[in-house]
């Protein structure tokens, strides 16, 4: 079982319908996004490229990477569209009395290169 942390995310009540927001939180950069009047919170890293999603944009529940125009749910982080072939990760977030709170894992997990070993230099 993972052990989850807690996180504070100041600032983050202040965003408006349809604004992002990148924060640190334990080992990870969530994407903080306010959409119909919910947040939800995303890994601020595309799956296909590793680029920060952040400066990507936002439509709806869907972002897109600035990189390669990959697009996400940000309501539960599947892919929508390539050239990103996974999702990323989403977290539980609460909004409570003008505080919002983030659960990530204790520890982020060491990359999956789908059962094959990662390149090495010659």
């Amino acid at each position: 079982m993972t052990e989850t942390i807690r996180v504070a995310l100041p600032g983050a009540a202040t965003l408006v319908d349809g604004a992002k927001q990148s924060f640190p939180a334990g080992e990870f950069e969530v994407l903080v996004c306010r959409v119909q009047g919910v947040l939800y919170a995303v890994e601020d890293l595309c799956s296909h490229a590793q680029s920060k999603l952040c400066s990507g944009s936002l439509r709806r529940y869907v972002i897109s990477c600035p990189l390669h125009s990959a697009q996400f749910d940000v309501r539960d982080g599947k892919h929508k569209s390539r050239p990103a072939f996974t999702g990323i990760r989403s977290f539980p977030i609460t909004e409570l009395s003008g505080d919002v709170q983030v659960e990530v894992p204790a520890q982020k997990p060491q990359p999956n290169f789908g059962g094959a070993a990662p390149l090495r230099p010659r």
